[in-house]
């Protein structure tokens, strides 16, 4: 889902595909240092993205994954929400 999210992102911003790899890896570190995401993922099936001290990703590429982070699985909506 964090990959479908930035790669749909990134589309639309090529010139910031070079840091594909950071991206979901700063997202999969934030996941895994705060797990007050999985509650209200259980419950709505919305993944909240933990908020970082991150500096380095540029806020036209966050903008941008927020625009599209929304996905389908199955007949499961889901979405990413990055603060």
């Amino acid at each position: 889902m964090l990959e479908q999210a930035v790669d749909e992102a990134l589309d639309n911003l090529p010139q910031h595909s070079p840091d594909r790899t950071r991206l979901i890896a700063h997202m999969v570190q934030a996941l895994e240092s705060d797990a007050n995401w999985v509650e209200l993922y259980g419950i709505t099936g919305e993944l909240k993205v933990p908020a970082s001290d991150d500096d380095t990703t540029p806020k036209e590429v966050l903008t941008r994954i927020r625009e599209v982070s929304y996905s389908y699985n199955g007949s499961h909506r889901e979405n990413v929400i990055i603060p």
